[in-house]
C-alpha cells in the first residue's frame, strides 16, 4: 500500500509541475452527508452469515478539500445503529453478542476517520471539470467507540470512493470500505492480530456532495 501512495503522490507531482493552479486554502471545500449500511465481520464466523446477523444502518456526514485535482482529505464521522428507524431486528454480531437489539438501545457506535483520497480518473485519464465520474482509493485511520459494550478501539481501514457530478454545486457518491478494529470492538475478547481473518466491518455509502464557497476546480497554466 505505501509503495503505490508513494508512486500516486509522484504522479501527482508531475501533474503539478506541467501547469495545474493549486488554488488557495478556501477553496474546493465540500461537505457530505448520507446513509450507509455496516457488515461487521468478526474473527472466527463466516461472512456468508452476515446477512442477517452482521447488518446494521447509520448515518454519515463529512468535510473535505481538493488540495489537488489528484490529491483529496476528506474527514468523516458516522453514527451508527443509533436510530430506531433504521432497526434490525436480527443483529447478532454486534456486541453484546447475540443480544439482538441491546446495541441500538445502548447507542450504537461511532466513527471518526480520516481518509487521503487518491483521483483515478484525474491520475491516468487527466483533469476534467466536466467529468461525470471520478473513482478515488484512499487508505483511512481514525478511532471508533462501541456504546453496546462501552469500548473504543483505533481503526485502519481502505476504501474505494465513486463521485457523480449533477452540477457544479451538486453530486452523488457511492463509497465501499473495510475497517479493521479490535477485537473488544466487536464483543470477542481475544488478540486476534491482523489478516484475511481479523475483525472488522464494510461499510457501504450513499449520499450527496455539496460543493463550497464560489472558487472551485482548478485552472491549467497557458504555457
Amino acid at each position: 500500500m505505501l509503495a503505490v501512495m508513494l508512486a500516486l503522490l509522484n504522479v501527482s507531482a508531475q501533474e503539478k509541475r506541467e501547469g495545474y493552479v493549486v488554488n488557495s486554502f478556501w477553496s474546493n471545500w465540500f461537505i457530505q452527508a448520507g446513509l450507509d449500511m455496516s457488515l461487521q465481520n468478526p474473527y472466527g464466523h463466516d461472512f456468508g452469515d452476515v446477512f442477517p446477523n452482521g447488518k446494521s444502518f447509520g448515518v454519515h456526514a463529512a468535510l473535505g478539500k481538493r488540495f489537488t485535482p489528484e490529491l483529496t482529505i476528506r474527514g468523516r464521522v458516522n453514527w451508527e445503529n443509533g436510530i430506531k428507524l433504521l432497526k434490525n431486528g436480527h443483529d447478532n454480531w454486534l456486541a453484546p453478542f447475540y443480544q439482538p437489539g441491546e446495541n441500538m438501545d445502548k447507542g450504537g457506535y461511532i466513527t471518526f476517520v480520516g481518509d487521503i483520497q487518491f483521483d483515478i480518473h484525474n491520475l491516468f485519464c487527466g483533469y476534467r471539470t466536466d467529468r461525470l465520474w471520478n473513482m478515488q482509493v484512499f487508505p483511512r485511520l481514525g478511532g471508533a467507540y462501541n456504546f453496546g459494550v462501552s469500548k473504543g478501539t483505533p481503526l485502519l481501514g481502505f476504501g474505494v470512493a465513486n463521485t457523480f457530478r449533477i452540477n457544479d454545486n451538486l453530486g452523488l457518491y457511492f463509497d465501499v470500505a473495510y475497517n479493521m478494529v479490535s477485537s473488544g470492538f466487536v464483543g470477542v475478547e481475544k488478540n486476534t492480530g491482523t489478516g484475511s481473518n481479523s475483525n472488522g466491518f464494510f461499510d457501504i455509502d450513499l449520499g450527496v456532495t455539496i460543493e463550497l464557497g464560489k472558487t472551485r476546480g482548478f485552472k491549467k497554466i497557458e504555457q
